[in-house]
């Protein structure tokens, strides 16, 4: 008598604990969604956390995710401008063809002054295999001036930075949005931790000797 006496005055006190419990879990936060808004676009993870406010943390990563794509479409722009420029001077002032050229004819167009140039310093140096790279007249170039060669070189190179430029930019967009997804993940589970989840629940006696068990769960 005296254990079931126990057991609903614990039944009393645990109830309102469990009701309290239920009402902290349906306010916590979710690590995955946030680290998942996060890799959806940087900042609505922290905006999550945050409870809708885009101060802190979410304006940082938003801003710097938009900062990132203004920068590929600029380098996209520059890199194309680049690349329009050097073929244009390669076919109108080498008389170049670049129609499917690779990146070997794009270098050695910019490192001798002509075709012939390239096939003399070859055979000095004994390249007996590369020498028949020049003999079409698709792969031959007479530069009409040093100057030309110069800038021809300038911009090749100009629109190469530009390409790893873009690169770095890749890169740096997929590192905001790691980076977003782990810190936001981090701040939703300090958000819980400082409110966790209580669960309170009675095992009761299995004999009458025995006492009722307390069972409490705390999940952060």
């Amino acid at each position: 008598m005296r254990a079931l006496l126990f057991v609903l005055l614990l039944t009393m006190l645990v109830a309102p604990v469990r009701a309290q419990a239920v009402g902290m879990g349906n306010s916590r936060t979710s690590p995955r969604k946030a680290a998942a808004l996060s890799l959806l676009l940087p900042g609505l993870g922290h905006r999550y956390v945050n409870n809708g406010s885009w101060r802190g943390a979410a304006s940082f990563f938003a801003l710097a995710e938009a900062g990132f794509w203004l920068g590929m479409v600029g380098a996209d722009w520059q890199q194309g401008q680049a690349t329009q420029s050097y073929r244009t001077l390669a076919a109108s002032r080498a008389g170049a063809d670049l129609t499917g050229k690779d990146r070997r004819f794009l270098i050695n167009l910019g490192l001798y002054r002509s075709s012939d140039a390239f096939r003399e310093d070859h055979l000095r140096q004994r390249l007996w295999d590369q020498v028949n790279y020049v003999s079409t007249p698709a792969f031959q170039w007479q530069w009409n001036t040093e100057e030309d060669l110069k800038t021809y070189r300038s911009l090749r190179e100009e629109a190469d930075a530009w390409t790893r430029r873009r690169t770095l930019l890749i890169a740096a967009l997929a590192a905001n949005r790691v980076l977003a997804a782990v810190t936001s993940a981090l701040s939703a589970r300090r958000s819980n931790n400082t409110a966790p989840m209580v669960t309170l629940s009675v095992t009761p006696a299995a004999t009458r000797e025995d006492w009722p068990r307390l069972n409490v769960v705390v999940d952060f």
